[in-house]
C-alpha cells in the first residue's frame, strides 16, 4: 500500500468515525456499550463506507443511537466478517448474550449465493442493555431467483403472511435482516421495496410492490409514495403493522411532505445542515401518518466518507431509479 493509498484510507476512516459523533454531541448519545466497540469495528473496516444514523421518536423521548454502516467495498460474503468479527468483540461481555442461530443458519445456506450484494453491521441502542440490539443487514439483488431465500427467512422467522405479501415479498424483496438483541432474543425482518411512484416501472422492478401498496394502503401512503424517491416497507412476526421508509434523495423535500413535532423539528434542523447526505428519509406505521403531526417515527440520514454525492447515490440508494 502507498503512502498515499494509506492516507486516503486513513481520511475515510476518521470521516466516518466523525460523521458519527457528530451526531452522538448533536443529540447527547452517551458513549455506553456497545457504542464504543462499533465505533472500533467502523473505524477498521477498509474502503468507503456509508454511516446512516436514525433518531427514533416516540412521542417526547428520542432515541438517536441507532446507525448503519455499509461498506461499499466489500461484498457478500466478505461483508459477513466484519460483522462477525463485530459480534465477537461485543459477546466478549460476560453480561452479554447474543443468539446467532438465525444468522449463522441463513448465512450458511446462502454463503455462496450471488443474490446477496452485501451486508451493513448496525447497532440500536436503548436506555438498557437488554432492549439493545445488533442490526445485521443483507442486501438483496433485485430481480428473479429470490424465492428460495425469502421462503427460507420466513420458515427462520416463524412468519405468516397471506398468499399476496408472501408473493410480493418474493419478487420485490431488498432486504433480509437480522436482529440480535443482547438479552438473546432474535427475529428476521424482510423489506420489499419500490423506486417512488414518480418513476416508471424499470422492467418488473417494484411492480409487486407499488401493486400491494396501492390496493392495500390508506390515500396518505399513496400520495406519500408518489412523491418519494424510494419506498420500502419491512415485515416480521413482530409487527402487527409494517414500517413504512419513505426515502428522498433531496432531503429540502422532506418537510413539503411531513410535519413533525418538536423533536422532529430539531432533528430535521440539524440533518439538513450537514453536508455529504446521499439521501434521507421517514420511518413510520401506517396508522401514525393520520396524525396532524408525526409523535412516533424515526428520521434517517446516510452520509459517504467519500463525500462525492453523485457516485455515492448510486451506491448508497437501495434501488436504482431511472
Amino acid at each position: 500500500m502507498t503512502m498515499t493509498s494509506v492516507f486516503q484510507q486513513n481520511y475515510l476512516r476518521e470521516q466516518r468515525l466523525r460523521f458519527i459523533r457528530t451526531h452522538r454531541e448533536a443529540f447527547d448519545v452517551e458513549p455506553s456499550f456497545p457504542l464504543p466497540a462499533f465505533e472500533e469495528s467502523v473505524f477498521e473496516i477498509e474502503g468507503s463506507c456509508g454511516v446512516e444514523p436514525t433518531c427514533n421518536v416516540e412521542g417526547d423521548r428520542l432515541f438517536a443511537g441507532d446507525f448503519q454502516v455499509s461498506n461499499y467495498g466489500h461484498t457478500w460474503p466478505r461483508s459477513l466478517t466484519d460483522a462477525l468479527q463485530f459480534l465477537d468483540k461485543v459477546e466478549s461481555r460476560i453480561d452479554v448474550k447474543i443468539n446467532r442461530n438465525l444468522l449463522e443458519q441463513f448465512s450458511a445456506l446462502y454463503i455462496g449465493s450471488n443474490k446477496i450484494e452485501n451486508n451493513t453491521i448496525g447497532i440500536d441502542l436503548r436506555p438498557t442493555l437488554q432492549d439493545s440490539l445488533i442490526k445485521i443487514y443483507m442486501h438483496i439483488r433485485p430481480g428473479e431467483g429470490n424465492e428460495e431465500l425469502v421462503r427460507t427467512a420466513i420458515a427462520l422467522d416463524g412468519a405468516k403472511y397471506s398468499a399476496e405479501l408472501t408473493e410480493v415479498l418474493i419478487r420485490d424483496v431488498v432486504v433480509i435482516g437480522f436482529n440480535l438483541f443482547l438479552d438473546g432474543r432474535s427475529n428476521v425482518e424482510i423489506w420489499a421495496g419500490s423506486p417512488g411512484g414518480k418513476y416508471e416501472i424499470n422492467g418488473n422492478l417494484g411492480k409487486y410492490f407499488t401493486a400491494y401498496i396501492q390496493k392495500n394502503c390508506s390515500g396518505k401512503v399513496i400520495s406519500l409514495f408518489n412523491v418519494s424517491d424510494v419506498l420500502a416497507a419491512s415485515f416480521s412476526k413482530e409487527k402487527i403493522d409494517p414500517i413504512l421508509y419513505f426515502h428522498f434523495f433531496n432531503i429540502k423535500d422532506i418537510p413539503q411532505y411531513f410535519a413533525f413535532n418538536s423533536l422532529g423539528d430539531r432533528i430535521y434542523d440539524f440533518c439538513q445542515s450537514q453536508d455529504c447526505i446521499t439521501y434521507a428519509g421517514v420511518n413510520v406505521k401506517e396508522g401514525d401518518l393520520e396524525s396532524s403531526r408525526l409523535e412516533n417515527y424515526g428520521f434517517f440520514y446516510n452520509k459517504s466518507d467519500t463525500c462525492q454525492s453523485d457516485i455515492d447515490r448510486d451506491r448508497g440508494a437501495e434501488f436504482l431509479v431511472e
